[in-house]
């Protein structure tokens, strides 16, 4: 199901990154970009948030079960290469866009997955889209509402001796009785 998120940094002012497509609940995406700094990326922050971000700036169809050892790419008609799929490389050559707190929930995304390194501690923060009148915001590709607010989740430390409940992170997304984060 194409659930849209955002992969993101942290910045002064709230977060800043780009669009994932497919499966962006914390079971799928979460799950995947744990996997990836515990596994691939050897728990490098900078160098994974360097390919996820800056590399590939037109974002991603997905991530989740790439063999990161294969070249990342796009085709049209197999829909999925053995990499990551994303929409700057392979059959898509698209410019893409940065999303940040702001403009990510207008652009349909639910999740947002953001990273920092306070203390040089990696944690991992998960934001869910709501609308102001409290209901859990469900994009649309392309399609949102641009004055829902984001309502923190759950916080990861990326290097914490075990996988997080993941169905705990989503299920916390749908609890209307969590408070907004007002970003700057």
């Amino acid at each position: 199901m194409s659930t849209r998120a955002i992969i993101a940094r942290a910045t002064k002012s709230g977060f800043k990154g780009v669009y994932h497509h497919w499966d962006g609940y914390p079971q799928e995406l979460g799950a995947s970009l744990f996997a990836l700094y515990n596994g691939h990326f050897a728990k490098d922050l900078a160098r994974m948030l360097r390919y996820l971000i800056d590399e590939h700036p037109a974002g991603w169809s997905t991530i989740n079960g790439a063999d990161f050892t294969q070249p990342p790419g796009f085709e049209e008609n197999g829909f999925h290469t053995t990499g990551p799929n994303c929409y700057c490389h392979g059959g898509r050559h698209e410019k893409g866009s940065k999303l940040t707190h702001k403009t990510a929930s207008g652009c349909g995304c639910e999740w947002a997955y953001v990273f920092s390194a306070p203390g040089r501690v990696a944690t991992l923060e998960v934001y869910s889209a709501y609308h102001r009148d409290g209901n859990k915001a469900i994009g649309m590709f392309g399609m949102g509402d641009p004055k829902a607010q984001w309502r923190r989740c759950g916080t990861i430390q990326l290097a914490g001796p075990g996988a997080p409940d993941w169905e705990a992170i989503a299920e916390a997304g749908t609890e209307t009785q969590r408070p907004v984060v007002n970003f700057a």
